[in-house]
């Protein structure tokens, strides 16, 4: 088998109660199967807590009941693990332990990830203006592909994988990034002959107003960024004057292709997942230019909030997404 991941990805190390955000408020919070015959199992009183905070979603799925204010039940209020701190990390559920990775599993290749709904792996995608680079090792373990499906996806894998490393090299060179950007659609187009239509600006915004809104808070975004559309627009230009806008979108870009370009392996959906990524990126750069234009500045805390919200937004939910692939 092999794996291949970011090169920032065994950095990672969650910051606790030092994040500005927090993953265990406002999302629910699944229990495997495994988790919970370990916490019945286990035969203290503690234990019998965490049993009695289990109860099942609408899919009857096994979840921690949030409190009022969308807390997990031990989220303490120093906003640390009370499982941790009573049992130990070996106690965490998977969803609780693996966060914020991910993986996407292929005939014989696994990738893996951090998700940027989370501040930290924000900051070490961004951490320095260098092209994003991977990691690849092979565990050399036998795979047997059993299927006609398994090599049809083993071959797509291969080749679609070549495919997206041109678009890495494309990113990964100089240049202004809408020229870098324009190249990526073209190298695109010619491997699918089909074109590629890139909203511009305004109508991206209609377009992510109809998304399912995580919260309050990012209806109420989308309506100011649609009502100062023209004055952030205006100020693009000294925008990118001022701020590196090439290698940063760029590796962003990457990233993006990275995560979600290679799902095409199963659908084929080539085209409809490079411009997905395309209008992503577009958008966090505009939300950036959205906070120059308030701020007076950008700093890099404004850049990580803004790629964070993104990514809470639109890839923690399959509809958003799915929507935004699909949208023609």
């Amino acid at each position: 088998m092999i794996y291949i991941k970011p090169d920032f990805y065994d950095d990672f190390e969650c910051v606790d109660s030092r994040c500005n955000d927090n993953c265990c408020i406002g999302w629910e919070i699944d229990v495997d199967d495994d988790a919970f015959e370990r916490y019945c199992s286990l035969g203290t009183g503690f234990s019998k807590k965490i049993i009695n905070n289990i109860t099942t979603d609408a899919e009857l799925s096994r979840c921690f009941k949030l409190t009022d204010d969308e807390r997990c039940p031990f989220l303490n209020d120093d906003n640390l693990c009370d499982i941790i701190i009573n049992c130990g990390k070996e106690y965490l559920c998977d969803i609780c332990r693996e966060h914020p990775r991910f993986y996407e599993w292929f005939p014989g290749v696994t990738e893996c990830g951090l998700g940027l709904s989370c501040p930290e792996a924000c900051r070490l995608l961004l951490a320095d203006g260098k092209p994003l680079r991977f990691i690849e090792f092979n565990d050399k373990k036998e795979i047997t592909l059993n299927s006609k499906k398994e090599i049809a996806e083993s071959d797509m894998y291969v080749y679609l994988s070549a495919f997206r490393e041109k678009l890495f090299d494309i990113l990964a060179t100089d240049g202004a990034f809408e020229d870098k950007m324009a190249r990526v659609l073209s190298q695109t187009e010619n491997f699918t002959d089909c074109k590629i239509k890139i909203s511009n600006y305004k109508n991206m915004l209609l377009k992510y107003e109809k998304t399912e809104p995580i919260d309050e808070k990012w209806t109420l975004y989308i309506s100011e960024l649609i009502k100062n559309a023209d004055e952030i627009c205006a100020c693009e230009e000294k925008f990118d004057s001022i701020y590196d806008c090439s290698s940063f979108y760029s590796k962003i870009f990457a990233y993006l292709l990275y995560r979600h370009l290679i799902k095409a392996v199963f659908d084929a959906s080539v085209n409809e997942r490079v411009r997905f990524c395309a209008e992503a990126v577009r958008f966090i750069k505009f939300c950036d230019m959205y906070s120059y234009l308030k701020n007076g500045e950008l700093q890099l805390c404004d850049r990580i909030e803004n790629l964070k919200n993104w990514s809470k937004q639109v890839e923690y939910s399959e509809e958003n997404t799915e929507m935004l692939i699909t949208d023609i």
